[in-house]
Parts: structure tokens; sequence; C-alpha cells
């Protein structure tokens, strides 16, 4: 990482339980300031881990990626990690990450890619074929549809006036031994798990397709790992002077 000024004034946009909040609490210049974002129960959890950095070093903001609820040109690093993936308006969120840098000002952000849980989405749109569940293979589809690949994160920034734009992709399987330690995993139950839910609706409906997934994955996959394809984008751009 870039060894910043010791008053860089940072914002990381989805802190979640705030990993990387601490990583950059002890990598930074002890006088940098931390603005972590998030929403409420996220916060709680990171507030927490960062309980025993010195006073100020560290602040919270519990509200959304967009709007963000800070000033104009008032930080020197934008950072959102993986939560481009669950904001609603994702080039939206990163125009609000340009908008807030000063001049000079870098933006970094990671974003899961199209072609990210395949084989996954692969059994979970059968289960909903299977059960007849239309409008739920229609949201899957979307969703799936949505995904973005490179090109859109690069435009995302470069929509919002960031300059020397760069993406890099990369591609890799994570292997676990069952649905259950998939659907548990941190990068899973923190990040999109809440959104397939949704597409699979509401109350004791949802928890079945659920149910149902599970048992398809272990059963095709008995005996074996299941793979998941992660295709991931790491993007930077910096704000004009």
């Amino acid at each position: 990482m870039r060894t910043w000024a010791r008053s860089a004034r940072v914002v990381e946009v989805g802190c979640a339980t705030g990993a990387l909040t601490s990583e950059l609490a002890h990598r930074l210049d002890a006088g940098a300031r931390i603005t972590a974002v998030d929403e409420a129960p996220f916060v709680a959890l990171a507030r927490a881990r960062l309980a025993a950095e010195p006073p100020g070093r560290v602040s919270f903001l519990v509200g959304p990626a967009a709007p963000l609820e800070l000033p104009d040109a008032s930080v020197d690093l934008a950072i959102s990690n993986l939560a481009a993936a669950d904001f609603t308006e994702p080039a939206r969120a990163a125009r609000e990450l340009a908008r807030v840098l000063a001049p000079g000002g870098q933006a970094m952000l990671t974003a899961p890619l199209r072609g990210t849980w395949a084989e996954f989405l692969d059994i979970y749109r059968d289960v909903l074929l299977e059960n007849g569940k239309p409008e739920a293979v229609a949201a899957l589809d979307h969703y799936v549809e949505s995904m973005p690949d490179g090109a859109t994160v690069a435009a995302w920034l470069e929509a919002g006036g960031l300059v020397d734009v760069e993406v890099t992709t990369t591609r890799w399987e994570i292997l676990f031994k069952s649905a259950r330690e998939f659907f548990f995993a941190p990068l899973v139950e923190l990040g999109p798990l809440s959104r397939w839910k949704r597409i699979a609706g509401r109350g004791e409906g949802m928890q079945d397709l659920f149910f149902f997934t599970k048992e398809a994955i272990d059963t095709y996959f008995h005996g074996r790992v299941l793979p998941i394809t992660v295709v991931g984008a790491v993007a930077r751009g910096r704000k004009p002077k």
C-alpha cells in the first residue's frame, strides 16, 4: 500500500465486520484518520473489533454508500472491498467515492465479476425450476446479468471523473467440503447470501428452497469438494488535481 501522509483522511465504504478497517489502521501512519461506513449491524461488529484503537483514530458512520454523508473533497483515500456487489446502485456509489475525494486522492475498490458463484447459481436455478418458481428464476437471471465485468467497473470510476483508471482481474477457485461450509463462509454469509435468499422469497417457502438447494449440492458433490469459481476485480483511479 502506498505510504500516505500522516494526516491522510480515509473512508472505507462497506466495512462489514471491520477486518479491512483494522488492517488499514495498522498499515497507515499514526496520524491517518479512518471513517468506516456500513449498515448498523455491521458497524456494531466493526466498532467492537476496533475498540482498542486510540480515540479519534477510527470513526464510524451508519448509512448507505450512496449518498455518502461526507462533504465533497473530504478524503485522500476512498476504499470499498467487495461491497460493490451489494450496492443497490453500484455506479452511483462509485461516483460518491469520487465525489468525496480531494484532488489527487485515490479510489480503490474490489468487486466480484460475472462468473463468480457460477457452480452454486447453476444448481440454485435448477432447484427453482424444479419447484415451479418462474418469478424467482427470472429474478435470479436478472441478478446474474447485473453482475459487472471489468470494463463496467472501470466505467463506474470514469463516470465519477477519475483518471488513470486501472482494473486487474483474477480468477480462482475456493473449495468447500459441504454446502453448509459454503453457506456459512464469511465471504458468502456476509456477502451475497441475503440477496440470494430474497430471490427465493420469504418465510418457510424460502427456507424450503434453500434446504432443497443444500441437499442438491451435497448429493451432487457427495464424496467430493464443492469448487466455487470467483472472478474478482481490483480497480483504482485518481481524482485530477
